[in-house]
């Protein structure tokens, strides 16, 4: 399962979406990053507890994603870069 870490907050700024780290978050991860349309969704996703394939899913519901794209490897990675600047923690491999 994936989760999002505590104390980072998604907010907008401008019409920009913003993930910032607060209380003991801000140990752990960068204070502000700032996420795309894409990212956005993803965020919210996790945040709903939803597992890869869903986000997967989901994102094809929204976005138009041509065909040959490799969705699952750039969820995965997206995903990995979350977890390795501290914003969630995978329980296991993803």
């Amino acid at each position: 399962m994936i989760k999002t870490r505590q104390g980072v907050i998604l907010t907008h700024v401008y019409g920009e979406a913003i993930l910032v780290a607060a209380y003991e978050a801000r140990d752990t991860c960068p204070y502000v990053t700032v996420l795309n349309e894409a990212g956005e969704r993803i965020w919210k996703d996790l945040e709903e507890g939803k597992d890869v394939p869903s986000i997967i899913c989901h994102l094809k519901e929204v976005f138009d994603i041509p065909e040959d794209t490799d969705v699952e490897e750039l969820v995965k990675d997206y995903i990995r870069q979350l977890e390795e600047n501290g914003y969630l923690y995978c329980e296991e491999e993803i």
